[in-house]
């Protein structure tokens, strides 16, 4: 039996928030038949495949190949399984065996909708030619034990298959790209359903990632980025008693006084713990974490809904920062296979913030690695350090930015991408801060208290549910002097290095870009404009999209923005049709579910579009995708898939191909989805240029950190 068959021959339950039970009592259930496994060991969670790096060394010239000046390429990674301590035999601890599997001989026409089985190759191992990697016991915890396996894998001169099996058992496998590529990236987010979502009226948790898998097969995703809400933790306020007690105390004395007791402590380990094991084994997101190496960041889904965005004085409740300090625990063993204890000196991948958070009394931990050699990625922990006013203390930003100076190397890393929680460029929502928290608001949350309004209030601090959504977002008024130093401090990075920055943001559960760009006064052609910064917005993969109307309003609240006198932004009209190819008035967001592939530019035209300019733009800002004037009325028909690109004599070498990948019909299980292309160009930065731009600005005030 393949891999495939084992963990999709038994149907694996929707988890529906609205019908959880509470998961302590249900005994823990193998995904795999024990005894498939020599020793058998009783795999409650996993496997979990975890992407770490790459790294690079000298080698002497003729040495595999290699001319003279190469360096050999390793690539890092690590497999992790939960195992049930009373259905597994520990006689020795659990071997992995690591062999490559020739591509070529993939082959499976039957089901389109799974991934490839393996049949009738000749494998590395059965030429006998294996690894046997010993497993570390990470931790033990509740009748399980956390076995992670540390990998490393020697990059060749083409892409390489490589398969792995523990104990004995099932084999899986993963992809590698070949020496010096650039690895083909999935990004998504939000992978899990709010607890007022029915997951029947969108099939499931399924149909978008049985999408992935499919394409997948197709061209082979190297790494799978976790943009946070990997998984929905809001459960907890409903499956809990102590907690949940908690929770319900009115007098706020009474509750900001109450002790993080061992038996509350107790309560939410339990919770976290089961959570996690059944999420990240359930459905088709178990199959491709198996087989797509993943690097993630945790937003407040991952802990509890708005966690660090509400007052201080709830946040640093004890039972309330206790709830994040259990929650960053089994963030790290299951998202990143890692404890506390870890630091950069054991893993050079981890970027640990200056100092424990005000609520998480931990470091929080960004991360950074090469996507392949030109291909820089930063992924910052925008969650542990956040309160209402902060997102990342200035102490932290410093050691970020020293880190991104000492790793990217001018002329060869062309591209960062840098992975936030929550979109950076987005329209402005402070309007309705003001409004909710102005005193024409009082009347309504006195009708809420009462009981008379259900859900307008939380039941964290009592304020309006809505408010922890807004102080989350970069545009928020708490946090426009930091949002604009960090663009700026950007900005400067792109200038000194010479390298283009795409932002990618998640938890907003639509679908845009937005874009950062100078001022059409300072006539910078794209391809030299350091501050021209797309922000790929892709949200959400499971979760519910908002109403088309409020996506509407979003859309007609878009305007040009100034960040700065030489910095303008706005929204990218990417959405000129619908899935159907029909038009549409809303041209810049688009609700419905969705996830985002990004790779080196190929030249191929696909049937998805990017901007029309606009007419009173100055100049081209972008490579724009524009439709044939002859197809976009025929007859009264809907407009055409033919496109062409418009290159604007930007050159297209080195550009990365984003493509945002959009739900067709929320009914369909196969998850079919409709791609909308759009083109990052590489940053060449004219020489002088940071000269002439420090001299203009002499004498402005600039940006600073908060």
């Amino acid at each position: 039996m393949s891999v495939y068959d084992a963990k999709l021959a038994t149907p694996q339950p929707e988890l529906e928030d609205q019908e959880l039970v509470w998961l302590t009592a249900i005994k823990p259930r193998p995904i795999v038949d024990p005894l498939l496994f020599k020793p058998p060991i009783a795999i409650r969670c996993g496997p979990l495949l975890r992407y770490k790096g790459l790294r690079r060394e000298a080698v002497t010239p003729g040495v595999m190949g290699l001319q003279a000046n190469t360096q050999m390429e390793v690539w890092r990674g690590s497999v992790m399984c939960v195992t049930v301590d009373e259905e597994s035999s520990y006689t020795r601890p659990p071997t992995l065996r690591l062999f490559s599997q020739p591509v070529s001989a993939l082959q499976d026409p039957r089901t389109p909708s799974e991934p490839p089985r393996v049949f009738k190759m000749k494998d590395g191992e059965s030429r006998n030619k294996f690894c046997t990697v010993k497993a570390t016991k990470l931790h033990v915890d509740r009748g399980h034990t956390f076995w992670r396996f540390d990998l490393e894998v020697e990059l060749c001169q083409e892409e390489a298959r490589i398969a792995y099996k523990v104990n004995h058992g099932p084999t899986f496998a993963f992809y590698v790209p070949a020496r010096g590529q650039s690895m083909n990236i999935m990004f998504h987010s939000c992978n899990g359903f709010s607890l007022s979502i029915d997951p029947d009226t969108f099939s499931g948790t399924n149909p978008l990632w049985r999408d992935a898998l499919n394409n997948h097969t197709k061209r082979p995703f190297h790494v799978m980025l976790g943009g946070g809400d990997q998984l929905y933790n809001d459960a907890v306020a409903k499956q809990t008693v102590l907690f949940k007690e908690w929770l319900n105390i009115i007098n706020p004395i009474t509750k900001h006084k109450a002790p993080f007791t061992p038996e509350i402590a107790d309560e939410l380990e339990s919770f976290y713990l089961n959570r996690y094991c059944d999420w990240f084994s359930q459905g088709l997101f178990g199959v491709a974490i198996a087989q797509i190496p993943m690097v993630n960041i945790w937003d407040d889904h991952d802990i509890i809904d708005g966690f660090g965005s509400y007052p201080s004085h709830f946040n640093r409740c004890p039972v309330f920062s206790g709830l994040g300090n259990v929650a960053y625990k089994y963030y790290l063993l299951f998202q990143h296979q890692s404890l506390v204890q870890e630091e950069e000196r054991h893993e050079p991948s981890w970027i640990l913030g200056n100092a424990p958070g005000p609520y998480i009394k931990e470091r929080s931990r960004s991360v950074f690695m090469f996507l392949g050699r030109q291909i820089a990625f930063l992924g910052l922990d925008c969650r542990t350090e956040r309160m209402r006013g902060q997102v990342v203390s200035a102490e932290t930003y410093g050691i970020v930015f020293d880190r991104l100076r000492q790793e990217i190397v001018p002329g060869e890393t062309r591209h960062l991408l840098v992975m936030l929680g929550v979109p950076i460029a987005y329209p402005r929502l402070v309007w309705l801060e003001n409004l909710l928290t102005s005193r024409i608001m009082d009347p309504i949350k006195f009708l809420a208290r009462i009981g008379v309004i259900d859900g307008f209030l939380n039941t964290f601090d009592g304020g309006v549910e809505i408010l922890d959504d807004l102080d989350d977002h970069w545009t928020a008024k708490n946090h426009k002097q930091e949002r604009n130093a960090f663009i700026e401090e950007l900005q400067e990075l792109a200038m000194e290095k010479s390298v283009r920055i795409t932002i990618l943001g998640g938890d907003v559960h639509l679908a845009g870009i937005g874009r950062f760009y100078s001022n059409p006064d300072l006539n910078v052609h794209t391809i030299n404009d350091f501050r021209y910064m797309p922000n790929i917005i892709s949200s959400a993969i499971v979760n519910a999209p908002p109403p088309n109307t409020m996506a509407d309003v979003l859309n007609k609240r878009n305007k040009v923005h100034h960040l700065n006198a030489d910095t303008d932004e706005d929204m990218v009209p990417i959405f000129p049709v619908d899935v159907d190819a029909k038009p549409r008035a809303n041209k810049r967001m688009m609700a419905r579910r969705n996830y985002c592939t990004i790779n080196t530019y190929s030249g191929e035209i696909r049937n998805t579009t990017e901007v029309p300019p606009q007419p009173k733009e100055k100049r081209e800002r972008g490579i724009m995708r524009l439709f044939k004037k002859e197809d976009t009325e025929v007859k009264g028909r809907a407009m055409t898939e033919r496109f062409f690109v418009e290159q604007a004599d930007i050159p297209l070498g080195d550009a990365l191909e984003v493509n945002i990948r959009v739900e067709v019909d929320q009914r369909d299980e196969e998850g079919r989805t409709r791609a909308y292309q759009f083109l990052v160009p590489r940053l060449d930065v004219e020489e002088g240029i940071a000269d002439r731009d420090v001299e203009r600005r002499e004498g402005e005030v600039v940006g600073s950190w908060i």
